[in-house]
């Protein structure tokens, strides 16, 4: 939460003339400018789909009627705003950059961008996908949309992580990758949700598989992103309690 009362306390500083005279400075996120009929766009991997909970499991059953408890879902109905989902199983940063055109048709005011745990499974090295989300951020700011952080990956997870693991091969990977999204929302001033997991891995009553949560982990997935954005959506008027 420090780096969102920080976002909101340092809005108009950091547009003040020192960062007129460095001309490196990188420009910090405003407000958030929301329009009638707009949107939120939550940009992601298999985890903002949702799979695992409910009929978001393969093979795909078009007769289920299971409710969806996926975090943009469920965020949706707490916020009463209209979130679109634009999670895709797989997806890399990479990828994620590549769907921006589609992100900006729903005409968002707040972009939510989980990505990272695809590119660290692949191999993808930490500095590339810094690169993406670089991209990702940047075109989104310079179409006047505001981007939140969604961290998968948090020291906690390496050390609740079950003997065995595939993770536990990645820790200093993993790891990187929790300290590259924190620096970029300290560099770019986002707020960040420093840990979608928290509470939730590895707990087997809340785990589909070996790295996606079921339908009562994605509702508390959903709160961890609540809590993490908490003083950000409240300033900006998203949410109230």
């Amino acid at each position: 939460m420090k780096r969102v009362v920080l976002l909101i306390a340092l809005l108009c500083v950091a547009c003040g003339d020192k960062g007129a005279d460095n001309p490196l400075a990188v420009e910090r996120q405003g407000a958030v400018q929301w329009r009638e009929g707009q949107t939120i766009v939550a940009l992601g991997t298999s985890l903002t789909f949702g799979f695992g909970a409910g009929c978001k499991v393969f093979p795909f059953d078009r007769d289920c009627a299971l409710s969806d408890s996926s975090y943009p879902a469920t965020l949706a109905s707490r916020l009463k705003l209209p979130v679109v989902n634009l999670g895709v199983p797989g997806a890399t940063t990479r990828d994620g950059f590549l769907r921006m055109t589609e992100a900006l048709t729903h005409d968002p005011a707040l972009a939510l961008v989980e990505l990272g745990a695809n590119d660290l499974f692949q191999g993808v090295l930490v500095a590339d996908a810094r690169a993406n989300l670089v991209m990702i951020i940047d075109r989104f700011r310079r179409a006047g949309v505001a981007v939140a952080l969604l961290s998968f990956s948090h020291p906690d997870m390496i050390d609740h992580t079950p003997p065995g693991h595939r993770l536990l091969d990645q820790k200093a990977e993993a790891l990187a990758y929790h300290h590259m999204l924190g620096a970029l929302a300290d560099e770019f001033g986002l707020p960040i949700v420093e840990y979608i997991f928290e509470d939730i891995w590895w707990k087997e009553e809340l785990m589909f598989d070996s790295v996606h949560p079921n339908g009562r982990g994605y509702l508390l997935m959903e709160g961890n992103v609540v809590r993490g954005l908490h003083g950000f959506l409240v300033a900006n008027d998203l949410y109230s309690e």
